[in-house]
């Protein structure tokens, strides 16, 4: 048995792609239908503005939990603002129920994804991206805002070298230093 009701009755989910700033517009439309629809939100603060501006995390694509039974495909197919279901060819295909699941579990109740946990200093750290990418280190200066420059501590050369990298292309390392 299901631990969804609606996955027993032939719903699943499916990545829907709307129009250029149509996520919200279709997201409604979906949810007039009956029909589940979620759009990941995400906050951030964006150089050379005040506040915070949120949009969609995928931009152009949101989650749909539709029947192919019911008929569902042809209908939001057709529906005013969606370009198409993502799929093979013209044949929408869904994706695994845990992947909406992971996400929906990460989001607070405006639909807004929360960040990462932050991570502190002395964590082990993975750099993500740049020239330094797949290097472990230590961090030792933590950031308090993605955007920021953080400083760690790798061991290159055979020494300990401290370098700063930004915060955003670092990610976590199970166990400690």
């Amino acid at each position: 048995m299901s631990a969804f009701p609606s996955e027993a009755a032939g719903l699943e989910w499916f990545v829907v792609q709307a129009q250029p700033r149509k996520e919200r517009f279709v997201r409604d439309r979906l949810s007039d239908l009956g029909r589940d629809a979620f759009l990941p939100l995400m906050a951030e603060r964006r150089r050379g503005r005040r506040g915070v501006t949120v949009s969609p995390l995928f931009p152009g694509y949101l989650f749909a939990r539709l029947s192919v039974a019911q008929g569902d495909v042809p209908r939001i197919r057709w529906m005013h603002g969606v370009r198409r279901l993502l799929g093979e060819g013209n044949r929408p295909l869904p994706v695994a129920s845990e992947i909406v699941r992971v996400i929906r579990e990460r989001t607070d109740a405006t639909g807004r994804v929360r960040p990462a946990a932050p991570m502190g200093r002395g964590d082990r750290v993975r750099i993500l991206e740049g020239p330094l990418r797949g290097l472990i280190g230590v961090l030792q200066r933590p950031a308090s805002r993605p955007e920021e420059r953080v400083c760690v501590l790798l061991d290159l050369f055979e020494r300990e070298t401290r370098v700063e990298v930004p915060a955003g292309t670092l990610g976590p390392m199970s166990g400690s230093a």
